[in-house]
């Protein structure tokens, strides 16, 4: 065979197909190929999540401030873009910093701190969701299958224990707020007292944050938006999926989601390169699908630049009509 570069790309007339074809002495092979139409259809569909997304954030900031839905929109345009970019998940930090400048309170905008806490908490409530629909799609495989990728479960028991633990620990301090402060205090004071009242202030407000839990309605709210979100991504893997002609079953591709929201735990590295396609195709074995053929590869590839297109699109007009809106205020 020919080396991989000595293929060519082909538009496919009558398929509407994007094919890669590595040529042997007397005939061609097809490497992959892709429907031209799923990836439309997979870019609209991250363009309805990116909105849930945005709405989401409402009943979140609802009990502490009421932020515009388009001031909302361009803030997480920007954040989402953040996260998705930035190293080490330094991106979590820009949306509650662009919020400070937006709503309606007495200070004008949302406290850093309330802004970090209902981010921690969306974080929080998400894995624990996602680690509950990996649990849930591998009830349907074998055990022996399932013994074969030990790494699916391992990761699924470690994100419930981390997420878990995380909401636990939120709880806690949200409940014993006096002793959280008072501790803070007692050990920060006595080495800076400076910056011990800077610590107990921001902690103040991230624990007003999540005032959020005595809500029921509002918790409702984001729980039922975030069922909803989570739903139409699966449907998005799983479309683009057979568009690259990987026939894999619906709880699959809620499978390949919730790996990449646990493998994203990991502090990764710009765009997570790499490690997104990786914990995206660490699942597909389960169902009979090699992770390491070219049609896999190209799958991973596909959905990786999709999303990286559709965020980094968002984010870069959230970042030009913040600025206009902000010039012109």
């Amino acid at each position: 065979m020919e080396k991989l570069f000595g293929g060519k790309m082909a538009l496919g007339d009558l398929h509407g197909a994007l094919s890669l074809y590595l040529h042997e002495r007397d005939s061609e092979i097809v490497l992959w190929s892709v429907k031209l139409w799923s990836l439309a259809a997979y870019f609209l569909i991250l363009s309805t999540i990116h909105w849930l997304r945005v709405l989401r954030q409402k009943p979140l900031l609802a009990p502490y401030a009421e932020v515009p839905l388009a001031e909302l929109n361009r803030t997480g345009a920007i954040g989402f873009m953040s996260v998705f970019l930035l190293p080490l998940r330094l991106g979590e930090f820009v949306r509650p910093l662009l919020l400070t400048r937006e709503g309606t309170t007495p200070a004008g905008g949302v406290p850093f701190g309330a802004s970090l806490a209902s981010v921690a908490l969306e974080r929080v409530l998400d894995g624990l969701l996602v680690s509950a629909l990996l649990f849930a799609v591998l009830v349907g495989v074998p055990a022996a299958t399932i013994e074969r990728f030990p790494q699916v479960q391992i990761g699924a028991w470690a994100a419930l224990g981390v997420f878990g633990g995380a909401l636990v620990a939120l709880s806690c301090t949200f409940l014993a707020r006096e002793w959280t402060v008072q501790t803070t205090r007692r050990v920060v004071g006595k080495i800076a007292p400076g910056l011990a009242d800077k610590l107990i202030a921001l902690l103040t407000a991230f624990v007003d944050g999540l005032k959020l839990l005595q809500s029921p309605w509002h918790v409702a709210q984001f729980l039922g938006l975030t069922f909803v979100y989570w739903a139409i991504h699966g449907i998005g893997i799983y479309t683009i999926a057979h568009g690259f002609n990987i026939d894999i079953p619906m709880n699959g591709a809620y499978a390949m989601v919730a790996c990449v929201v646990v493998g994203m735990m990991i502090p990764n590295s710009p765009g997570n390169v790499g490690s997104f396609w990786y914990f995206l195709l660490l699942p597909v074995g389960l169902w009979g699908v090699r992770s390491d053929t070219p049609t896999a590869i190209a799958f991973g590839l596909g959905v990786w630049l999709m999303q990286t297109l559709q965020i980094v699109t968002f984010g870069v007009w959230g970042s030009w009509a913040d600025g206009r809106a902000h010039r012109r205020a």
